[in-house]
């Protein structure tokens, strides 16, 4: 996993990268939706319930910021952008 922060036209940009086998491409938005989860065969007892990046978005968008997902083949990047104050 490789995760960054850099400071981009006034907001805070944290990137998280890994080197698995990503999403596929045609639930890639999906997977902010609650309670969705890629594997069908993840439970509660080996991966959780699918609440997780739907909370996580709900958060950022709540502190006027934005969130994203890419395959990069191999892998996955979620980008968060959260703006940074001026105080």
């Amino acid at each position: 996993i490789e995760v960054g922060l850099r400071r981009q036209n006034g907001s805070a940009v944290v990137s998280v990268r890994d080197y698995g086998s990503g999403v596929p491409d045609d639930i890639l938005a999906d997977i902010f939706k609650p309670f969705f989860r890629v594997d069908s065969d993840r439970n509660r007892a080996s991966g959780g319930v699918g609440l997780g990046l739907a909370i996580a978005q709900r958060a950022i968008h709540l502190h006027h910021g934005r969130v994203e997902a890419r395959n990069m083949h191999p892998g996955l990047l979620m980008t968060m952008e959260l703006p940074v104050s001026q105080n």
